[in-house]
C-alpha cells in the first residue's frame, strides 16, 4: 500500500514523497530471504531451506535490504507518479534515503522532478476554422484542366536565333575528351535532348550553354574533382579534366496541346470537353472530401495553441523534435530513400530542415498543452474503463493483461493523456464555427509558417533517388 504526498516547490518543481508500509516491506523482506536461498548454493543446506543467518554471513548483512530497497524505490516510484497523475519533463532527482528498509518499519523516499505545466488560453470560446468548400468550383476545374499541360506536352523546335537560356531544352550533339584527348565513347551523344538545371551535368556547362544558339559549337573544360555531378561521378580516376566538345542542333519549346473535344476524345477517351469537366469536378471534390477533415482538424489545432498563455517548456520540445526525426528517419530508411536525396527534393539546406524540425516540435507542444487546457476547462475526465478499450482497439490479443502490465509499471497516464486530447479535439471540432472558403491553401501559407519539413512525405526524396540511378 502507498501512501504519497506532492508539493511544488519554490524552485516550480515537484516533490514526490512516497511511504510503503511496514507490512509491505516485511513482506518483501521475507520473499526476497527465501529467493535468495533458492538462487545461490549454500554448502549443507537444501535450496530454499537456507538460515537467513547463513544468508546474512555469506553475501553480507545488507545484501537483503539493500535488494529490496531497490526494489522498491524502482517499483513504486512509476505507480505514485501514475495515481497522482503526474507527467513527468525531466529526470526524477531522489532525496537521500535513509539508511535501508528495515522490518517492521515504514519506508519513505522521495523524487523532485519537472511537470508539465497546466497553462491556460486567452479564449475558451470556439475556434474560427476555415476550409476549402466541398464542390469543385469553375477555377479549380480550370487549374485541373491547364495542367493537363505538364503532361501531355509536345517537344516544337523554337526559331533559329532563339539563345539557350536557363532551364532551356536542346537537342545537342557532344563528344567527351580525356586529358589525353582520347574519346569517351560512354558519354558521347549524338542529337539528344538535354535539359539544363537537371543536375546531370555540372552547372557550369549549363553556365557555358547559356547564349548559344542553333549550329553554335563550343569546347568546354572542366575539372572532374571541381565539378560534382552523376557524369563527372563516372569520370572519377580516369581524368582529372573533361573536354566536352557540344554543338547545339536546336534549341526545343514544350508545347502544350488545346484542350479540344477532338483531343480530348483521342488523348483521354472521354466524349467531349463537358464531360472531361464533369469528370474533373467528381476527381476534385473526392480527393476534398479525403482532405477536409484533415484540414479541418489542423486549422483548428493551429488556432487554439494561438490562444496559449505561457511558452512551451524545452524539455517538451526537445522531447518531439527526437520523435518527428525517429519518425522522419525511419520513413526514409523504409521508402529506400536517402537525407541527401530528401534535401536536393525540397530544395533545403540541413540548417534550414534542423530549423523547421523545431519550429514544428514546438507548434506540437503548443498543441498538446492548448489540448491539455480546453479538456480541463471543459472537466474532460477518463475512466479505467475508457483506457481498458483503448487496449481493447488497439488491437491486443489479451488486453487485460496488457493492461496489468501498464498499470503495475505506471505507464497509464500516457494512454490516458492520449485518450483525454483525442476527446478534447473532438469536442473543439464539434463547437467549432466552420466557415467554407476559396483557395485556402494560399491563405494557410500567408498565414501559418511552413514548419512542416520533417512530417512531409518523403516521396519526393524517393524519386530523386530513382532519378538519380536512372541518370547513371
Amino acid at each position: 500500500m502507498l501512501k504519497t504526498k506532492v508539493e511544488v516547490l519554490e524552485s516550480g518543481a515537484t516533490k514526490l514523497t512516497v511511504t510503503i508500509e511496514a507490512a509491505e516491506i516485511d513482506a518483501r523482506i521475507k520473499k526476497t530471504y527465501k529467493d535468495f536461498g533458492a538462487k545461490y548454493r549454500f554448502p549443507g543446506f537444501r535450496p530454499g531451506h537456507v538460515p537467513r543467518p547463513v544468508i546474512d554471513s555469506n553475501l553480507g548483512k545488507e545484501a537483503v535490504r539493500s535488494t529490496v530497497t531497490d526494489e522498491v524505490v524502482n517499483e513504486s516510484f512509476p505507480l505514485a507518479v501514475d495515481e497522482n497523475n503526474l507527467f513527468m519533463i525531466s529526470q526524477p532527482k531522489f532525496g537521500d534515503v535513509e539508511g535501508l528498509v528495515e522490518e517492521g518499519k515504514d519506508f519513505t523516499f522521495s523524487a523532485e522532478f519537472e511537470v508539465k505545466p497546466e497553462l491556460e488560453l486567452s479564449d475558451y470560446s470556439p475556434v474560427h476554422v476555415e476550409i476549402p468548400f466541398k464542390t469543385a468550383s469553375e477555377l479549380e476545374i480550370d487549374e485541373q484542366i491547364n495542367s493537363l499541360g505538364d503532361y501531355y506536352f509536345d517537344y516544337k523546335n523554337a526559331p533559329a536565333n532563339t539563345k539557350v537560356k536557363e532551364k532551356s531544352i536542346v537537342e545537342l550533339t557532344m563528344t567527351v575528351k580525356d586529358d589525353n584527348g582520347e574519346a569517351i565513347d560512354a558519354l558521347g551523344v549524338e542529337d539528344r535532348m538535354y535539359e539544363l538545371g537537371q543536375g546531370m551535368f555540372p552547372a557550369a556547362f549549363d553556365e557555358a550553354l547559356i547564349g548559344m544558339k542553333k549550329g553554335e559549337t563550343k569546347s568546354i573544360t572542366l575539372n572532374v574533382e571541381e565539378n560534382p555531378c552523376m557524369v563527372t561521378s563516372f569520370l572519377k580516376e580516369k581524368t582529372e579534366n573533361a573536354t566536352f566538345d557540344v554543338e547545339i542542333k536546336v534549341v526545343k519549346k514544350k508545347v502544350a496541346p488545346e484542350i479540344t473535344d477532338e483531343w480530348v476524345k483521342e488523348t483521354l477517351g472521354f466524349a467531349d470537353v463537358a464531360e472531361l469537366r464533369v469528370r474533373m469536378g467528381e476527381s476534385i471534390e473526392q480527393q476534398k472530401g479525403e482532405a477536409i477533415p484533415r484540414i479541418m482538424e489542423n486549422n483548428a489545432l493551429y488556432a487554439l495553441q494561438e490562444r496559449l498563455v505561457g511558452e512551451a517548456p524545452e524539455s517538451m520540445v526537445e522531447d518531439a523534435e527526437r520523435e518527428l526525426l525517429q519518425a522522419f528517419f525511419t520513413q526514409l530508411q523504409n521508402q529506400g530513400a536517402t537525407f541527401d536525396a530528401y534535401l536536393k527534393a525540397q530544395d533545403i539546406t540541413p540548417e534550414d530542415f534542423k530549423e523547421d524540425v523545431k519550429l514544428q516540435a514546438i507548434d506540437n507542444v503548443k498543441e498538446n498543452l492548448a489540448l491539455d487546457a480546453w479538456a480541463r476547462h471543459a472537466g474532460i475526465e477518463v475512466t479505467d474503463e475508457d483506457i481498458l478499450d483503448e487496449f481493447k482497439n488497439s488491437g491486443a490479443e489479451d488486453t487485460d493483461a496488457l493492461f496489468a502490465e501498464w498499470k503495475s509499471q505506471g505507464r497509464l497516464h500516457i494512454v490516458r493523456e492520449g485518450i483525454i486530447r483525442g476527446k478534447a479535439l473532438e469536442a473543439l471540432l464539434k463547437e467549432a464555427d466552420i466557415e467554407e472558403v476559396e483557395q485556402l491553401a494560399e491563405k494557410a501559407e500567408e498565414k501559418k509558417p511552413a514548419k512542416k519539413a520533417a512530417k512531409k512525405s518523403s516521396k519526393k526524396a524517393e524519386k530523386a533517388e530513382e532519378k538519380d540511378s536512372a541518370e547513371e
